[in-house]
């Protein structure tokens, strides 16, 4: 099943679509609202991404790795990415499958905008035939808009997983420092920290001729497969620092 479907995600949908019921109640029907909830919805996506766990399944602070002894850095690998002929062959199946959920996703938004208008009969109907509070009558009208939504966009995403199988997502720093502690590299807003020694699943790969190495993680259950991909212009000694310092001693 697709991370986006798991237990925890949709749990926390449950509790947010309360929520922002809740509040939509108290502030009225008017697009202030909207704009709000589409913040809010944003928001909170935004704070989950950065409590999430690493790539890997986990996460370190950046400033304790890069305190270590450093062992291997890379300060620009764009040059050796676009050298690399098997790339585009790589992203490909990626584009398709991300292709497939951002459509899945625009689903559940364009019933989001298309179906705000109703809002207005629906808590009319509610009031005069339900309940007669005006604050309950709104809320009830806003649980079942947004649980239309969430209906709307959990199909739509189950579908497309199905469609596309198990997902695999490729991150390619352009810059990384590899240390005693770990691996530290730029995001696109903050530096992400990989500690050592790395998880048991965690697979290293060596490809010296498209000079990288690879750390891939397989999540059966949720049908992902991450890979972080490493650009190197001595991969071996990369690799050799990777297994040395990263990977467990096998009892």
């Amino acid at each position: 099943m697709s991370y986006l479907l798991s237990r925890r995600r949709l749990l926390l949908s449950q509790v947010f679509i309360v929520l922002y019921s809740v509040l939509a109640a108290i502030l009225g029907r008017g697009w202030e609202t909207f704009v709000i909830i589409i913040v809010l919805v944003v928001a909170m996506s935004y704070i989950q991404s950065r409590r999430s766990q690493g790539p890997l399944g986990v996460k370190a602070s950046p400033e304790s790795v890069e305190g270590a002894r450093a062992l291997y850095r890379e300060d620009s690998v764009r040059e050796l990415q676009l050298k690399d002929e098997g790339l585009a062959k790589d992203f490909e199946a990626q584009s398709r499958a991300l292709m497939s959920m951002n459509l899945a996703l625009m689903a559940g938004l364009l019933y989001f905008i298309i179906f705000w208008r109703f809002l207005d009969p629906l808590y009319f109907f509610i009031k005069d035939n339900i309940v007669s509070n005006d604050v309950a009558a709104h809320f009830l009208a806003f649980l079942a808009y947004l649980e239309g939504y969430f209906i709307v966009s959990t199909a739509s995403i189950y579908l497309a997983s199905r469609r596309m199988g198990t997902m695999t997502m490729i991150n390619m720093p352009s810059s990384y420092t590899v240390t005693e502690k770990g691996i530290v590299y730029k995001g696109l807003i903050s530096k992400t920290a990989i500690p050592f020694p790395l998880p048991d699943e965690v697979e290293v790969r060596l490809d010296e001729k498209r000079k990288f190495v690879e750390l891939v993680k397989k999540d059966q259950k949720a049908r992902v497969t991450t890979i972080l991909r490493l650009y190197a212009r001595n991969p071996r000694r990369l690799y050799q620092a990777i297994r040395r310092y990263g990977v467990k001693e096998e009892s």
